[in-house]
């Protein structure tokens, strides 16, 4: 496959993936470019410039198809000096965190534990610091490429902002299970990844909401 051709397919599905993730998106693929020329600014902004071969396109596309890759190469340049504070709740209970931060949100992304009749009981009965509801969230269809693409976005609002602590609100609608599960593994992973990571869950001890899909 010649190169031409790669970044045309990566143009197409480059619409996708800024629908997809945050407009830090940019300063994602300025960041991996940055690493991928090996040129060595003290600022990944001064990256932005289209390099020979890999424009700003197909850093993003290559990117998307690359997301455990790309995170180690960030990771290795961001994380070490990024401090992320994340938060998880509820939006049926009226009160979520205050301030401008990134958001997750698992209102319908992912299907409520409770809803499972299979293990609803143990899931009433649980919360998302329990390992089994951990488990089970992380094993729906897609949990883990969400937590991963987060790790992401919170990495390049990190080398946008290198001075500021990223925020991050995690939300589902009761705020006990997927909510939870997802701020433990987004926090597990940056700090892997040597992040400074502080984690609350600010409705986690509530009952849980009934016909909170």
């Amino acid at each position: 496959m010649t190169t031409e051709t790669t970044v045309e397919s990566c143009d197409r599905r480059l619409p996708r993936l800024t629908q997809i993730e945050s407009p830090l998106i940019a300063q994602l693929a300025a960041a991996i470019g940055h690493l991928r020329t090996g040129v060595e600014h003290a600022d990944p902004a001064r990256s932005l410039p289209p390099y020979p071969l890999y424009d700003a396109s197909f850093v993003t596309c290559w990117t998307g198809d690359n997301v455990s890759t790309a995170t180690g190469l960030l990771g290795s340049l961001i994380a070490p000096h990024a401090r992320v504070e994340i938060t998880s709740y509820g939006v049926l209970h009226q009160d979520p965190p205050s301030g401008d931060a990134l958001t997750l949100d698992l209102t319908t992304a992912l299907r409520n534990p409770p809803e499972d009749p299979a293990v609803r009981e143990v899931m009433i009965a649980s919360t998302g610091l329990d390992q089994v509801v951990h488990d089970y969230v992380l094993a729906t269809p897609g949990a883990v490429e969400i937590a991963e693409r987060t790790v992401l976005r919170v990495l390049a609002q990190a080398a946008a902002v290198p001075d500021q602590t990223v925020a991050l609100h995690v939300y589902c609608r009761g705020g006990r299970h997927r909510s939870v599960a997802l701020a433990r593994t987004v926090g597990e992973l940056l700090q892997a990844q040597g992040a400074s990571v502080s984690v609350t869950h600010r409705h986690v001890h509530l009952p849980v909401v009934e016909n909170a899909r």
